[in-house]
């Protein structure tokens, strides 16, 4: 049998061994849903007996059983079928859209406004590093299942107070690094849902009347470099749910209002500037549910504070990274001991924050996300050793296999069974004509010719 014959059958068994190992995909292997607090309850179709309603997490992930795995056997080209009576969203120009356009990419697009043509199904909506200049009402007014919305890096100068009145669903709201100069105290009174709002890098003037926001419900707070020098009694009048607070970069002058942070007895987590001994003494006498407070160049325990340890051996500072080529360990002027402290009082409430993980979009970059909300990225040796290959990428490779076991096949059929003479001409070497075996005529003497 001739060689290319052997390989092309040697190639179709490949293929198939690789197609049945490829296709059969384990119950409960695939990956989680970046969008898990997207909740797609509108769409969902009504349901009969124990089945649960369909969602956006549900319908990404494969049906499988508890009790078998059963190996399925998926046809190489999986082709979606659509309704011809659907419409399919659009997505707007210079923007990406994944995740069945929940997930809108429109980042360093020089959008001068919010599109208006953004499909109603976006949960997580990226609009920063643009030179949007104004928020308007009718920009979210159709986005009511926006979970989150990055406005960083924009040129916003003016917020209207009803832009966002349809966006009941908004937990994170981003607008760092703009022009932001007044906020007025109802601005994100309509999304109710709010727990994390950033407006660092603004010059904001500060409220001398009246709480700084009306949001009740607000987790999360960062208004770092906000060119603030006071804090005024009532800033935090009506944030009492904050548990995490960041007013670092702003001057006040190592002196600042404690009684402006009474309401906030639920604070975890306070990170402020350079203030005064005395003043940092009455922060840890005044919040009973915080640990630590955290500033620019050291951090203090205030339960130790609080137990009677002196101000100096309460502070805790950074330990600097060792430097590379030195073996010995840096000096640090006192030890961070791993065990966590107990609580301070009986009605001291510790509890977890729950900051929702981010998508990557794009391939995005994925993090563990441990049980307190603080996203772990893994370890740089296993990221350089994973490598990644889409479905698109193997259907493709195993097409190629298929063309080369199918020409493989034909050349070892042409050769071995001489068809129209191919074989003759391509896998032999032509013969040499046959020479003239016709004698030379032979020549007469002269003396011979009479």
């Amino acid at each position: 049998m001739h060689v290319y014959y052997k390989f092309g059958l040697l190639l179709i068994f490949l293929l198939s061994v690789s197609i049945s190992h490829t296709n059969a995909a384990p119950a409960g292997s695939e990956e989680a849903n970046p969008l898990d607090d997207y909740s797609d309850d509108d769409y969902s179709e009504t349901t009969t007996g124990e089945e649960s309603p369909e969602t956006a997490e549900n319908r990404l992930m494969p049906q499988s059983s508890s009790t078998s795995t059963t190996t399925t056997f998926r046809p190489i080209f999986n082709i979606p079928r659509r309704s011809n009576h659907v419409l399919e969203p659009s997505c707007p120009r210079n923007c990406l859209c994944l995740e069945d356009f929940k997930f809108v990419q429109c980042a360093n697009a020089h959008l001068t406004h919010v599109p208006l043509d953004m499909p109603k199904t976006a949960a997580i909506i990226d609009l920063s590093h643009n030179v949007i200049a104004e928020l308007r009402p009718e920009d979210f007014a159709n986005l009511s299942r926006a979970v989150e919305i990055n406005l960083n890096h924009n040129l916003i100068s003016r917020i209207d107070k009803d832009v966002f009145q349809g966006s009941e669903r908004l937990k994170r709201l981003r607008l760092a690094n703009n022009r932001l100069t007044k906020i007025d105290p109802d601005t994100f009174a309509a999304a109710k849902e709010l727990t994390l709002l950033d407006l660092s890098n603004n010059t904001i003037a500060q409220r001398l009347d009246g709480s700084f926001l009306n949001q009740p419900d607000l987790v999360e707070f960062s208004c770092v470099n906000c060119s603030w020098t006071e804090l005024p009694e009532q800033t935090f009048q009506n944030m009492s749910g904050l548990e995490v607070l960041r007013l670092n970069k702003n001057d006040f002058k190592q002196q600042i209002n404690t009684k402006a942070f009474s309401p906030l007895t639920k604070i975890i987590k306070l990170k402020l500037p350079e203030l005064e001994q005395p003043k940092i003494e009455e922060l840890c006498g005044l919040l009973t549910s915080i640990d630590t407070i955290s500033f620019l160049n050291f951090d203090i325990s205030c339960y130790e504070f609080v137990l009677g340890t002196p101000f100096n051996g309460s502070l805790i500072y950074p330990t600097e990274p060792p430097l590379k080529g030195t073996s010995d360990p840096p000096s640090t002027a006192r030890p961070v001991t791993s065990t966590p402290a107990p609580p301070r009082s009986a009605n001291r409430n510790r509890g977890t924050m729950d900051n929702s993980t981010e998508l990557v979009k794009a391939g995005i970059l994925s993090s563990e996300t441990s049980t307190s909300g603080v996203s772990v990225e893994p370890p740089a040796e296993n990221q350089t050793n994973q490598v990644q290959i889409s479905q698109e990428a193997i259907n493709t490779l195993l097409i190629c296999i298929m063309v080369l076991a199918v020409i493989g096949i034909v050349i070892g059929l042409i050769c071995r069974q001489d068809i129209g003479g191919i074989k003759t001409k391509c896998c032999r070497t032509s013969k040499p004509e046959p020479k003239d075996q016709v004698h030379p005529t032979e020549e007469i003497p002269l003396n011979k010719l009479a």
